[in-house]
């Protein structure tokens, strides 16, 4: 099986298996099974490795065009940061104070599911750990692996002159 064919199988497999587990949870009410979200985060993580060892594959363009995004980011939490009005002793703003005061719903429905889907303490250690960083350097870093993960490949060409 080819890393192209693999790719699409497994995108396609997350695809199915997120649909089905929404489709359920919308139709009864009821978180459905989590082995489908199980399923459908392994098939994902196989379809980006698929995509990232095969040089001729699209999602590179999609990996170019996040790390754009997320150096926009990059720039807008660092001009808020610096533009913002300072008391004693404050220093950059973390991306999880970002979102209790943009988006404090979405934050308390984030840490719920994850506490539920896979354990509690993955939510208050370690998530709230690396959300506690400041927002500039969360986005620089996922700037930077994007980019580097989209970066076109070369092809090595090696000739071997017979004499």
């Amino acid at each position: 099986m080819t890393s192209s064919m693999l790719l699409k199988v497994s995108a396609g497999l997350a695809v199915l298996s997120a649909t089905a587990y929404f489709w359920l949870w919308y139709e009864t009410g009821e978180p459905a099974p989590a082995a489908l979200l199980h399923v459908a985060a392994a098939s994902l993580l196989v379809a980006l490795i698929a995509s990232v060892v095969n040089p001729e594959t699209r999602p590179r363009l999609m990996l170019r065009f996040l790390a754009a995004l997320f150096a926009l980011f990059t720039l807008i939490s660092f001009a808020a940061d610096v533009s913002r009005p300072r008391s004693d002793g404050e220093g950059a703003i973390s991306l999880l104070q970002h979102l209790q005061n943009m988006a404090p719903a979405f934050l308390s429905a984030l840490e719920h599911t994850i506490s539920h889907a896979a354990a509690p303490f993955v939510w208050n250690p370690i998530l709230t750990s690396v959300l506690s960083l400041p927002a500039t350097m969360i986005f620089l870093l996922l700037a930077i692996a994007c980019g580097f993960l989209g970066r076109p490949r070369r092809r090595v060409r090696i000739f071997a002159n017979d004499y």
